[in-house]
């Protein structure tokens, strides 16, 4: 009995340094792992450096500011100020107190003359000049040339007589209207441009008298 139980204490004992030495072998091949894996990646830095893996690039600040995009950029508001400064050194136009709008110079403002406000020319116009036919001691006979010289046609037209020393004392194609006033009769009225009538009158003199070479005329639509 004891031999056996000395027999399986010696196993036990041989056991236990088995165990031991697969512990250290086991322990001794994990060393071996780690230093192997440690060489590999040693030599992938290696390999990496030596193929010449470029790192972060590196900014240069050695470069002349004055060429830089920014220099010419930080230029530019400068020059803004002044043509900024130049645009505002020139004159602003005088305003018009009465009308509010700027003042306009020049020949076109110097001239004065506003289209607005001139007379466009009358379409219808007419003229009336004398002319002395017969002369006594004590009267005259004038005639009366009534012309149309405008651009349409005239119904009627009317001349103002007033002669100093001269009293009109009878008429021929004339109508006395009022005063020194005479106008067309029914046949000698209507005139088309370029057109002209005859009528004449008598006269009475008074004294030294003078005959005009025109009178009044007015047309009538």
């Amino acid at each position: 009995m004891r031999l056996w139980m000395d027999r399986v204490t010696m196993r036990g004992r041989l056991h236990g340094r088995l165990l031991k030495v697969l512990i250290a072998v086991a322990a001794l091949a994990c060393v071996a792992a780690i230093l192997q894996f440690s060489v590999l990646r040693i030599g992938d830095d290696s390999d990496r450096i030596d193929l010449g893996v470029d790192g972060p690039a590196v900014p240069d600040f050695s470069a002349d500011p004055e060429s830089s995009p920014e220099g010419t950029a930080e230029d530019s508001p400068s020059d803004a100020g002044s043509e900024s400064a130049t645009e505002s050194e020139s004159p602003s136009p005088e305003v018009d107190p009465e009308t509010g709008l700027p003042e306009t110079s020049g020949a076109a403002g110097s001239s004065g003359a506003d289209p607005t406000t001139e007379a466009a020319p009358a379409a219808r116009q007419c003229t009336a000049t004398l002319t002395l036919d017969n002369e006594w001691s004590s009267s005259v006979s004038v005639k009366v040339t009534v012309a149309n010289t405008g651009s349409e046609p005239v119904q009627g037209w009317e001349v103002v007589i007033d002669v100093e020393h001269l009293s009109v004392a009878s008429t021929w194609g004339l109508s006395h209207v009022e005063g020194d006033r005479y106008g067309d009769v029914w046949f000698n009225g209507s005139l088309d441009p370029g057109k002209s009538v005859g009528p004449s009158f008598t006269a009475d003199v008074q004294g030294d008298y003078a005959l005009p070479e025109t009178v009044p005329c007015t047309p009538e639509g």
